[in-house]
């Protein structure tokens, strides 16, 4: 089996599944990862084998000794780390870019983008999640003959159809899953739930996640007297996402461009949400309406609006006869584009290819 390095510098933040799914179950061959500090969440992530490399020096050395045929850096960041050693070995190398590599760090350092430049024409291959970030690409001066698109993905096993929940005296729960940062808009959303809590008071709505907004999002639940209506979960396991998805009626993420530029690529707790069967709501963000295309696989309103946010949630809730439709047709979009098993293979078909040449 051919042996590809995976390079990334943190193995593994719990939000990274995408990362995991594209690692594990290939066929022909043996991803090792390669990350440059003691590795975290290994029970969400049982691995084998990691390797942790605290400094690059001998990294040459280290790669043919360990007969690596191709290099694979995880986000654009740890692809400039990795292109020296791609260039001093003669391997080729593939870049996968997810989010803030093409979007905040090239607004904030200029030096970065120069610097992106230079692994554009040296790289082998890049990968992107979304017809939006290829565009980026392009726009930084990637060839776009080196791009390919390797949705992200999920495996579809762990997340089967489920019935409808049935709504008892109104008490809609809604959920919104996702890293408490800037640019996944919990802001956005606790403000539009305000709203939603005229029209619906008996709704509760669901927060799970950790992050430096979580002070902030207090501050608002406290504003709009939201005490008993939201609840800040703090993050939880893989498995309980899946079990807080089942116990929904809505699930709903506010998407919004940071103030540092940075952006989402499509998360993946939306795929996971329509492949459960449960109607999402979410915003025109990055390349979320590949996913969602509005009132057939979902609804869709514009950034950082909690008002058509509010306003389209109420709309949602009151059109229950039409979850059906949508909730299949998001599944079936889902299993169409971003089943794993269909974007890993994939990944090793490029693998392949790169080591071919």
């Amino acid at each position: 089996m051919h042996r590809v390095l995976v390079y990334r510098r943190k193995f593994l933040p719990r939000s990274e599944t995408f990362i995991y799914e594209q690692l594990v179950g290939h066929n022909q061959v043996k991803p090792v990862v390669l990350t440059r500090q003691r590795p975290f969440n290994r029970k969400q992530f049982p691995y084998s084998p990691v390797y942790v490399r605290k400094h690059m020096a001998g990294l040459s050395t280290w790669l043919r000794k360990h007969k690596i045929k191709c290099l694979h850096a995880r986000f654009g960041p740890a692809g400039l780390e990795l292109l020296p050693y791609a260039r001093k070995t003669r391997l080729p190398l593939i870049t996968s870019f997810h989010g803030f590599d093409a979007t905040k760090r090239v607004k904030g350092n200029p030096g970065y983008r120069r610097a992106l430049r230079k692994l554009f024409r040296k790289g082998k291959a890049f990968t992107v999640v979304s017809g939006h970030m290829k565009k980026r690409l392009i726009r930084l001066g990637c060839p776009a003959k080196k791009i390919t698109m390797i949705r992200s993905g999920i495996d579809l096993r762990k997340f089967p159809m489920q019935a409808p929940r049935a709504v008892a005296n109104e008490e809609f729960r809604l959920l919104s899953v996702g890293r408490l940062t800037e640019k996944k808009g919990m802001d956005t959303l606790v403000k539009a739930f305000a709203s939603v809590r005229k029209k619906h008071p008996r709704a509760k709505l669901i927060i799970v996640g950790e992050g430096e907004e979580k002070r902030k999002l207090r501050r608002l639940i406290k504003k709009y007297k939201l005490g008993k209506q939201v609840v800040l979960k703090g993050a939880l396991p893989h498995q309980e996402v899946q079990h807080e998805l089942a116990k929904c009626h809505l699930f709903i993420i506010a998407c919004k461009t940071a103030r540092n530029g940075d952006q989402e690529g499509i998360p993946n707790v939306l795929m996971e949400a329509m492949a459960t069967g449960r109607p999402v709501v979410s915003t025109y963000h990055s390349g979320i309406p590949e996913l969602i295309e509005h009132k057939v696989t979902g609804y869709l309103v514009p950034e950082r609006s909690p008002s058509k946010l509010g306003r389209m949630i109420n709309q949602v809730l009151d059109a229950r006869a039409e979850w059906g439709e949508v909730v299949a047709r998001a599944r079936e979009k889902v299993e169409r584009n971003h089943n794993i098993e269909k974007q890993r293979a994939k990944l090793e078909d490029l693998y392949l290819r790169v080591m071919k040449k």
